[in-house]
């Protein structure tokens, strides 16, 4: 979404200037703004200073340029620079003009190095989006910087990057009052916190502030909203499509069956079926997960993996345990809850077969409890299915094991990919801690299936039980239509949720 560049300033394509001082957060807003995560593009460093030159940036959609950002150095003696520009400008009786500043980076480049990068390109036509942290008191350099960018003339922004704080609200309504006489606009804008929704409304305010590029910003904002439907789109097609192969799949392998062998054969080899079929679905359902983070521009954020190992759940490791179904994203309420709404609202019947000691399975009493029973309905538990093929002439026979007898192993697997969207969606750009996104666990937030309507838990269960028949492949597409409206909610749920707090 951003290129970098020799800063160009055209009249193609409308040019903002991000200045503050060193820690305000420009690179931050920045790059939440732009969705870029890449440190060689945008640095964010805790270290003062981490700009030193001007550097473009630019919104580009649909193959082209829209937007053109600057990301220019701090300020580093704005109160020097302003008594300086004006004894350059001479007359008391009148303020510094553009004519004065243009004098001011023509003479004053090795003195005021920093200052005279940040000016040139409002000196060329670009506008001001002014940020800065309204839990730092109004010092006089403030003030200092405020002036010097109220003589450019340009269109102005002010952005409150606010970061928390005990003084956020008593400084923010000193820095809104002397604002609001130099600024055309002031917004609210944080970066470490940010979503589309907010992202969106900065765009807006830069249409409210340049009156002429109307027309093209509100071009642009057509285009945002209609990539941003897209990506719910492929999102929803990514996860539809993660769940099918689970279903399809199946873990295959051969063992000796003569009258020596035959039983510790089998048994090694269910074990070792067992193991490699879950560290399969595990691998899809982080594969998905890599996807959407590719899908939202996250290119530096690594997937994690679901823990599923013997040392993480012993020698249970199947879905008849528990903490298998707790690891995958649902807490005990969560499938007692889905246990009442899913199963008996979609009037599932029960298609399972518990294998015994003969195939090297444990039994499956005990270790798990009644809400993972709630959730399957009644006393049957989750299996997989078995396939045992005929004996060929060496004396071997082909083993397969897999996929879950039961369709609501599809509700697990949708849950934990909701999750892991949500988890997308809530981590902006500008938040460059924690690389790694983890897998929904018994520990993690609330799932979020049960949450969903009737009708739509309806739709998405007849195409689980299709997946496990082998036909699903629909040609209705009323499954994309449910998650893509899911996808939707889990966004509108987020944003209140930020808005409110």
């Amino acid at each position: 979404m951003t290129v970098e560049g020799q800063v160009a300033v055209t009249g193609e394509v409308q040019c903002y200037a991000v200045v503050g001082k060193v820690n305000a957060g420009k690179s931050a807003v920045l790059a939440t703004l732009l969705e870029e995560d890449d440190d060689r593009i945008i640095r964010i460093s805790p270290e003062p200073g981490e700009t030193t030159r001007c550097q473009r940036l630019s919104l580009v959609m649909a193959g082209s340029e829209r937007l053109r950002f600057i990301d220019t150095p701090s300020f580093q003696q704005p109160i020097a620079a302003l008594r300086h520009i004006r004894a350059l400008h001479g007359d008391a009786a009148t303020q510094p003009d553009r004519a004065t500043l243009q004098r001011f980076v023509a003479e004053c480049r090795q003195q005021f190095p920093d200052e005279c990068r940040l000016l040139e390109p409002l000196l060329e036509g670009a506008g001001v989006v002014y940020v800065l942290n309204p839990a730092v008191p109004l010092y006089d350099s403030f003030r200092a910087e405020i002036e010097i960018l109220r003589w450019t003339g340009r269109p102005r922004l002010a952005v409150l990057n606010s970061k928390g704080g005990a003084g956020r609200a008593a400084h923010e309504d000193t820095w809104r009052a002397h604002l609001g006489t130099a600024f055309n606009l002031v917004r609210a804008f944080n970066a470490h916190r940010a979503r589309f929704a907010a992202r969106r409304q900065l765009l807006v305010a830069l249409n409210q502030i340049e009156e002429t590029q109307q027309g093209t910003l509100e071009a642009t904002l057509q285009l945002l909203d209609e990539e941003w439907r897209q990506r719910r789109e492929q999102s929803a097609e990514a996860m539809l499509a993660c769940i099918g192969r689970a279903f399809a799949w199946r873990e295959t392998g051969r063992y000796r069956d003569d009258e020596t062998s035959m039983e510790k054969s089998r048994e090694r080899l269910v074990e070792q079926l067992r193991l490699g079929y879950f560290k399969h679905i595990s691998a899809l359902e982080r594969d998905c997960s890599q996807q959407l983070l590719a899908i939202h521009r996250h290119h530096i954020m690594q997937a994690q993996l679901w823990r599923l190992a013997a040392d993480d759940f012993g020698p249970d490791l199947d879905l008849a345990h528990a903490d298998t179904w707790r690891r995958l994203g649902l807490n005990r309420k969560q499938l007692t809850a889905a246990g009442a709404t899913i199963g008996a609202g979609a009037g599932l019947g029960v298609d399972s077969i518990v294998l015994g000691h003969a195939l090297g399975l444990p039994t499956l009493a005990g270790g798990i409890g009644g809400g993972a029973l709630a959730f399957f309905k009644g006393d049957a538990l989750p299996t997989l299915k078995v396939g045992i093929g005929d004996r060929d002439i060496a004396g071997g026979r082909q083993l397969s094991l897999g996929p879950p007898r039961n369709p609501n192993f599809g509700w697990v697997l949708l849950d934990s990919l909701l999750l892991r969207y949500r988890q997308i969606l809530d981590h902006p750009h500008g938040r460059r801690e924690g690389a790694t996104l983890p897998a929904p666990g018994a520990h993690g937030p609330a799932g979020l299936v049960t949450d969903l309507p009737a009708d739509r838990r309806k739709t998405l269960t007849r195409w689980f039980r299709a997946c496990l028949r082998g036909r699903g492949e629909g040609d209705d597409g009323v499954e994309l239509t449910a998650l893509h409206a899911t996808l939707d909610e889990v966004e509108q749920e987020l944003t209140s949720t930020h808005t409110a707090t």
